[in-house]
């Protein structure tokens, strides 16, 4: 490299050094936006380009590297090679640009950009409804000046009425939402906040009472019929356990002795109480937490839903027990009119009369005196006597 001749040659070359490199600086300290759009777009098409030709070298790469052998030769070759980890690194990094950096800000900044797209168009059909006015008046001979004026009048109106109607969408789009922000907290909010204005109005003349927009979300009718779900019967636990063991040819895991007993011996655990139980165990276990104990209303709650109460015993219900006696009576019973005499007559006060039952001496069922138990006194008393005989000199 050649040195400058002269001293004076050496302060110009240093002078114009310090000046590039202060100009370099100020340029790097801050990013000037791009000449055209925004830099968000720019930096997304340019993840995009660098995306696309990695993706394309590590086809190449695995073309390269299939074309020697077979295809599992090649993944295996293209793992081990630092060229193709590096290629499956940057996509990795680049896809992650794409969907956590790019893809939120997009989404954030999305309303600025259609704004600006709109403000551009307006101001394109702007300029050239101009430049169309600005040639029709050129062209027009000087007796046709008046009909330009007009002309071009018309056409410098149009275009006036386009920017005035996107910037009345344009304030239409971006007045913000009230009712969004907002939320009805009352009855009364809620009504003068609905779009129907009927409820509004109605809402006002009834003098506070509330009445419920029209809008407001109802129930669908059901098909099928509250009475007769309520009049299914029940399921019964016990029977499904038993086909289950019955009728079943797969192997069937048994609990052990005494863990399927609760209530002192007086209830035995059901197969779907078991699994309840062992779903809180897990879930105690996996997250390391103590649930709560099950509180008495729970408790009975849970036992009027599944239909156990006083009558339930292993998990079967034996209220029609009594049911079925009472019909059986029903049925048997003969309905006797109030004139009724004869031997039907009879038979119903013997019924109503109830027999006094004391042990006789033939167990008929009737005795002379009208004690219960007076053979037992009896004898009872002749043991004492001969307690009394026992000790005694003849």
């Amino acid at each position: 490299m050649a040195s400058p001749a002269t001293v004076p040659e050496i302060f110009d070359s240093i002078k114009q050094s310090i000046e590039s490199v202060s100009e370099t600086s100020k340029k790097l300290s801050g990013l000037a936006p791009p000449a055209e759009g925004l830099s968000l777009l720019d930096v997304k098409n340019e993840l995009l380009l660098s995306y696309l030709e990695h993706m394309v070298f590590l086809i190449l790469l695995r073309l390269k590297s299939a074309s020697a052998g077979t295809e599992k030769e090649a993944d295996l070759s293209l793992e081990n090679s630092n060229l193709g980890q590096s290629a499956v690194k940057k996509l990795v990094e680049l896809r992650l640009y794409l969907e956590k950096g790019v893809r939120p800000l997009e989404d954030k900044l999305r309303y600025q950009i259609e704004k600006a797209l709109r403000a551009a168009e307006a101001s394109e059909r702007a300029t050239k409804a101009k430049e169309a006015a600005a040639a029709a008046a050129g062209s027009d001979d000087k007796s046709d000046e008046d009909d330009a004026s007009e002309g071009s009048d018309e056409e410098k109106e149009a275009a006036d009425s386009d920017v005035g109607a996107f910037n009345e969408e344009e304030v239409a789009t971006s007045r913000p939402n009230r009712a969004a922000f907002v939320r009805p907290t009352s009855g009364l909010a809620a009504a003068t906040a609905a779009p129907d204005s009927k409820a509004t109005a109605d809402a006002a003349a009834g003098g506070g009472v509330y009445r419920p927009p029209k809008i407001a979300p109802t129930m669908m009718p059901t098909t099928g019929r509250k009475d007769r779900a309520e009049r299914r019967p029940l399921k019964s636990a016990t029977m499904d356990e038993f086909i289950a063991d019955e009728f079943s040819t797969a192997p069937i895991a048994q609990p052990s002795i005494g863990t399927n007993i609760a209530g002192h011996g007086r209830h035995m655990k059901t197969s779907t109480e078991r699994q309840r139980e062992d779903e809180r165990r897990d879930y105690e276990e996996r997250n390391f937490v103590r649930l709560p104990a099950v509180g008495k209303k729970d408790r009975a709650k849970r036992a009027k839903a599944e239909g156990s109460g006083p009558m339930s015993f292993g998990g079967e219900d034996w209220r029609g027990l009594g049911e079925g006696v009472d019909r059986i009576n029903r049925l048997t019973q003969r309905k006797s009119s109030s004139g009724a005499t004869g031997t039907r007559a009879l038979l119903e006060k013997s019924r109503k009369r109830g027999i006094d039952t004391t042990d006789g001496p033939r167990g008929s069922g009737a005795a002379s005196s009208g004690v219960i138990g007076e053979r037992f006194q009896k004898r009872l008393r002749l043991q004492d006597m001969g307690r009394r005989d026992r000790g005694k000199k003849k």
